[in-house]
């Protein structure tokens, strides 16, 4: 189990943040820094402090309306003759799941998904 990440002792060192991800993802990242001229560090700090200023923030686990549907839920609603509603609480939503560690965001509707 990883130890708890703790605040910087010494403000104007620099430390290491050391991020796990898949392969595919790491390419995606490089791949968008060459595009912008940075190199990997830069691009991901540029990115956190852009994610920062916005105050966005992450949407909390209990944004969803309704919850995920299973795999055999949209023929249930065929037969019943009910629209089924995505987690947004929209009939019609392109529904882009994205995986960050163990949370799931929608990228369309920015909800979380767990």
């Amino acid at each position: 189990m990883p130890a708890n990440a703790k605040p910087a002792k010494y403000p104007s060192r620099l430390y290491n943040i050391v991020l796990r991800v898949t392969g595919k993802e790491k390419n995606r990242i490089l791949k968008e820094a060459k595009k912008q001229n940075l190199s990997l560090s830069q691009y991901i700090k540029y990115c956190v402090w852009v994610t920062m200023r916005n105050e966005q923030g992450i949407p909390p686990p209990t944004t969803t309306k309704i919850e995920l549907p299973t795999i055999d839920a949209p023929l249930r609603a065929y037969l019943r003759g009910e629209n089924l509603l995505q987690p947004c609480g929209e009939v019609e939503c392109d529904m882009v799941v994205e995986t960050f560690g163990v949370m799931k965001v929608c990228a369309t509707c920015n909800i979380r998904l767990d």
